[in-house]
């Protein structure tokens, strides 16, 4: 059984981060290679940057160069331990294995040895605390960690360090399955659940987390396992769009909240970037400037119906015999497409559609005006004899939809007799926007800097907390 002795960490919970690996920035790594070739963590470094972010805690990534574990144990245990900051090693199932690339070496995929050495290094240093393995049930991860497996773990740890706590990572599908913590709950002690705003898998939506983290914690205290949640501050590989400061802040404050009355064991903020690189060139997807509107349907399974839309009222001059929209579009596909009748965009006046294209019939992947052929819209019959009316972009899912991911774009928005505002989405401000089911309708505004706003928020939210 796992330890489930009293919490290790803090009064108030963790205050972490987790880095390395498929996030941006990360590595805090020596200039230059050692005598093995190899570019070793750079500890002092890393420590000061950690002490910058007001961390009690640092999950350890052993993944991404074979001298990690020999980084941990001989140089970052022990600077960790002087500085105040407790220590949880991070493994790597065998979806996340390479023969050939990263792996968790130099044990690989025998967590029994692995549990051993880390109960051993934890005799050693106090501040090793506990340590986690990467999801358990994904892809062929579950054919290894079955029960007698798990109880082999456990039993190698306790017979070390029997105080020794023991996570996995779940996300929300697992993490509210009563078979999942059935089945692994005897062997762990909690789970480090990363929010994606429940089954919609995106980090735009901040509102959803105490929702989300209240439904866990109905599977999880009947259990008695510790639920620590894992808030994304850097991208998340399947997230349409990347956190931004805003996102960080808010799903922080309600983390804060859980972990101060314990109800959760904390908060990991992973991704946190810890370099000073700036937000990737590629994240500014705006025609002009540096925002557009995004109509995004995530990966997931998305009901027809569903829908995300962006509007504002405007005025009709009465002294403009004609009424116009000229907008362009842009759209991205997963790598598999998307089916015909799957997702309308449509431009609406009041309630009534205007223009509207099936998105897969739409045969250029660059920035359209209309459907490329129309150019701009005439509204003049759905204007006639207005005062005001309620422009509208929308996305609609015409069927219901399964892993069938799709961002359209929409940006510079002009018009003849309406006086439309922020027509470049240059600004969160002027639209509203409404979504119904798991569509998403952002603001999307590339900010140069972002990655450094996202450290501040972190370091905000730890250092009042």
């Amino acid at each position: 059984m796992a330890s489930r002795g009293p919490s290790p960490f803090p009064s108030g919970g963790l205050k972490a981060v987790l880095v390395g690996g498929n996030t941006v920035g990360a590595a805090v790594r020596e200039r230059e290679p050692r005598a093995d070739d190899y570019r070793h963590v750079d500890t002092p470094g890393l420590i000061r940057k950690l002490r910058d972010l007001s961390v009690n805690t640092y999950l350890y990534g052993i993944w991404d160069s074979p001298t990690d574990f020999d980084d941990l144990r001989r140089e970052f245990l022990p600077a960790a331990e002087a500085a105040g900051i407790s220590v949880i090693p991070y493994l790597v199932p065998p979806s996340e294995t390479s023969e050939n690339g990263r792996a968790s070496r130099p044990f690989l995929l025998d967590f029994v040895t692995w549990a051993t050495e880390i109960a051993e290094l934890s005799t050693r240093h106090k501040n090793l605390v506990a340590w986690a393995i990467d999801d358990f049930e994904f892809e062929l991860n579950a054919k290894l960690f079955t029960p007698e497996y798990m109880q082999n773990i456990v039993d190698a740890a306790a017979a070390v360090n029997p105080e020794l706590r023991f996570y996995t990572c779940a996300y929300y599908g697992a993490a509210t399955s009563d078979g999942f913590l059935d089945k692994y709950g005897p062997y762990v002690d909690g789970i480090i659940y990363p929010f994606l705003d429940g089954h919609h898998e995106n980090t735009t939506v901040a509102g959803s987390l105490a929702e989300c983290l209240d439904a866990v914690l109905e599977f999880t205290r009947p259990r008695e396992l510790e639920l620590i949640p894992l808030i994304y501050a850097g991208r998340f590989l399947d997230a349409p769009l990347a956190p931004t400061e805003d996102y960080v802040a808010a799903t922080l404050e309600v983390a804060a909240q859980y972990a101060a009355d314990g109800r959760t064991g904390g908060t990991i903020a992973y991704g946190t970037q810890l370099d000073d690189a700036p937000t990737p060139a590629s994240d500014n997807k705006a025609m002009y400037g540096t925002g557009r509107l995004a109509l995004i349907a995530p990966r997931v399974p998305v009901p027809a119906g569903a829908t995300a839309a962006a509007s504002q009222v405007v005025d009709v001059d009465p002294s403009v015999g004609r009424q116009e929209i000229s907008f362009w579009y842009h759209r991205w596909f997963h790598s598999r497409g998307v089916q015909p009748g799957t997702y309308m965009l449509e431009l609406l006046i009041d309630d009534v559609v205007a223009w509207g294209i099936d998105i897969a019939e739409q045969p250029w992947a660059v920035w359209t005006q209309g459907d490329g052929m129309m150019g701009p819209v005439d509204v003049t019959a759905h204007t006639r004899g207005r005062d005001r009316v309620r422009v509208s972009f929308r996305l609609r899912a015409l069927r219901d939809v399964s892993l069938s991911y799709v961002d359209v774009g929409v940006d510079n928005v002009e018009t003849i007799g309406l006086s439309l505002r922020n027509g470049g989405f240059d600004e969160q401000q002027d639209w509203d926007l409404t979504m119904q089911g798991p569509l998403l309708a952002v603001t999307d505004l590339f900010v140069p800097d972002r990655p450094a706003r996202i450290r501040r928020a972190v370091t905000r939210s730890f250092a009042a907390n």
